[in-house]
């Protein structure tokens, strides 16, 4: 907080988003107008763009403007640098965007709205999408209701999160959580805290394509299953035993048919391999997250950051012992 004014951090993971970059703090600016009473600081953070995303943002700063620029030593993810974001955050609570710009200024407003009145964490769902109808579109949605359905966080929206706000008090429970394979959303769901809901129609893109690919979207799904529901296991244990069960009944009618040799054979391998799978399936998935956050590795590797418009002094990009952050392995 700075004097009687509230600050607040807008947290915006960006990759190869150069092409907004000047549209992109001009958003910042109309958010920080449209609240005179409050204070913002912009934390952005490029996720190992390859087109100069973070130094076209700073080119488009200008006197008034509070940002801290970070960048990562290649990509990490969304979630890796929105988590990158979050431990940067000075503010009383943070507010993640995209800096596509697809979530409207008067969103924001409404996220305000809510946590002003009282709650730690509030989400942005989407009454309407800009993206257009095809399997990502109908992946996400899936996703969304299967988790929100299946995971032990029923707060996780039903709709799945574009963004969310999240108080100071949480900002500090998330830098505390080291998984590695994580979905940054499920994490803030999780820790609990009085959450709320707003709702508005995204906008399209005003330039560049969307990095969320399919694959990406894939590997969140079966992170946040993995970390937060026991659903991947049961289904690869039932998957086991519903061809154990094939292989059982093949045997027993092989019996009654009176047929012999290679049947019996046959329904021994489907039992056998059924249960196999059962049991190596469902345990692999949870070992192999298991043995990641064992390493110990840090989730990302900062190469730097920028300060503009707040005391301190200003780093380079080049890596260094002093300079170099990494998110921190804890025990």
């Amino acid at each position: 907080m700075t004097g009687d004014r509230p600050l607040v951090t807008l947290v915006a993971p960006a990759c190869d988003e150069a092409g907004n970059a000047a549209a992109f703090v001009d958003f910042v600016r109309r958010v920080r107008a449209a609240h005179p009473h409050l204070d913002f600081e912009l934390v952005l953070v490029d996720d190992g763009s390859v087109d100069g995303t973070a130094e076209k943002v700073i080119e488009a700063l200008d006197v008034g403007d509070v940002a801290r620029i970070a960048r990562l030593s290649r990509n990490f993810g969304s979630h890796a640098a929105i988590t990158a974001g979050l431990a940067l955050a000075r503010g009383d609570c943070a507010v993640t965007v995209n800096a596509d710009m697809q979530e409207p200024t008067a969103s924001i407003g409404a996220l305000l709205a809510r946590w002003r009145a009282g709650a730690d964490v509030v989400w942005g769902v989407r009454r309407t999408r800009a993206v257009p109808k095809g399997k990502g579109d109908l992946l996400s949605r899936a996703f969304s209701r299967l988790f929100h359905r299946f995971s032990e966080i029923p707060t996780y929206p039903a709709e799945g999160p574009a963004q969310v706000l999240v108080s100071r008090a949480v900002i500090d429970v998330v830098n505390t959580m080291p998984e590695r394979n994580r979905n940054v959303f499920g994490i803030i769901a999780w820790v609990g805290f009085e959450q709320a809901k707003v709702e508005f129609d995204q906008v399209p893109r005003s330039a560049g394509r969307s990095k969320w690919t399919t694959s990406r979207k894939i590997r969140l799904m079966i992170d946040s299953f993995v970390e937060f529901a026991p659903v991947p296991f049961l289904m690869t244990a039932v998957a086991g035993l519903g061809l154990a069960g094939l292989g059982l009944l093949g045997g027993c009618a092989a019996a009654l048919a009176g047929l012999g040799g290679w049947t019996y054979v046959l329904a021994a391998v489907f039992f056998v391999g059924g249960l196999q799978l059962a049991a190596l399936g469902g345990f692999g998935e949870y070992l192999w997250r298991v043995g990641d956050d064992a390493r110990r590795r840090p989730l990302y590797v900062m190469r730097g950051v920028r300060d503009w418009g707040t005391p301190g002094q200003v780093m380079s990009w080049e890596q260094s012992d002093e300079d170099a952050r990494t998110a921190p392995a804890r025990p």
